[in-house]
């Protein structure tokens, strides 16, 4: 049991250039999905953030405060900044990596089959969401001892690990698992890799400067404004690490016809079974959800 490909099929690997072009034909295809995703996200996480500042209002001091003014006004302000990074953290922690995510499965469904649920992908984010907290952690704890090191090690590291996370949503593998094959995906392209995400991300770092300028003006409505106009870029790093997945998934597995990842091959699937089409879970012919990722089967 194959996928056909769709018309954005990655079928071989795609030069620095061609990946950067593959992933804004992507992110164009699914706009108004990636703009809903993101500016709900972000309007969540600036709504929260407005109101943590409102309600945990940081102490200020001036240059005539005695010291024991001064000596006072350390645990207000204490008292108000634990609060506030706090409130912001969780809201963050938990709506930003869903979005990223769900963002990493709807251009993967539009790569193997030409189209993409939002629903389906943010719900399969979110059952994976433990997965992706654990994966973030590991990942981010030895690339900040690399950074510690010697700064190099940390590089490294980063793009050694760079692919983990489109492995552990597409093809459902665990944290180990994941960071074994992001390593096997980016052998041999260390310079390629770093390369194109430095071109992203000095792209996005402009994107982030003109809209901060733009919603300076706002005020306490500020975060919200630009969390909106966030929207319009923050879904080019997840589908671009998507995109990349596939141009090195064909390079070192190069197939005749697409076939999704952790698909079993027409050959290998057994009597009275069949197999997940979202993450190729074996299950009985009477099935109509998958049992492992909840995608309905035919």
């Amino acid at each position: 049991m194959t996928a056909q490909p769709s018309e954005l099929g990655i079928k071989q690997e795609l030069s620095l250039g061609e990946v950067i072009s593959k992933t804004f034909e992507v992110y164009r295809r699914d706009f108004v999905k990636y703009f809903i995703l993101f500016a709900v996200v972000e309007v969540i996480i600036g709504i929260v953030t407005a109101l943590a500042q409102h309600a945990f209002v940081l102490p200020t001091l001036s240059t005539s405060s005695t010291s024991q003014q001064v000596s006072s006004s350390f645990s207000a302000f204490f008292g108000a900044l634990i609060p506030l990074v706090a409130s912001i953290f969780l809201v963050t922690v938990v709506f930003f990596p869903i979005a990223q995510r769900s963002a990493i499965k709807l251009a993967s469904k539009r790569i193997e089959k030409g189209q993409a649920e939002l629903g389906l992908s943010i719900r399969f984010a979110a059952r994976k969401l433990i997965w992706i907290w654990i994966l973030t952690i590991v990942v981010g704890i030895l690339v900040f001892l690399g950074f510690i090191a010697l700064i190099v090690p940390g590089i490294i590291l980063a793009i050694m690990f760079a692919l983990a996370f489109p492995v552990l949503l597409i093809e459902n593998k665990g944290i180990g698992g994941s960071m074994g094959r992001s390593r096997q995906l980016v052998g041999h392209r260390w310079l390629k890799t770093f390369a194109t995400y430095l071109v992203l991300g000095i792209i996005v770092a402009i994107a982030a400067v003109i809209v901060s300028v733009i919603s300076a003006p706002f005020g306490i409505a500020s975060p919200v404004v630009s969390g909106i106009l966030s929207a319009l870029y923050q879904p080019l790093f997840p589908i671009l690490l998507c995109v990349y997945y596939y141009s090195n998934l064909a390079r070192i597995s190069p197939h005749p016809e697409f076939q999704m990842p952790g698909m079993p091959t027409t050959a290998g699937v057994q009597a009275g079974m069949k197999y997940c089409p979202n993450c190729g879970t074996q299950l009985p012919l009477s099935a109509t959800f998958c049992t492992n990722c909840g995608t309905r089967v035919v």
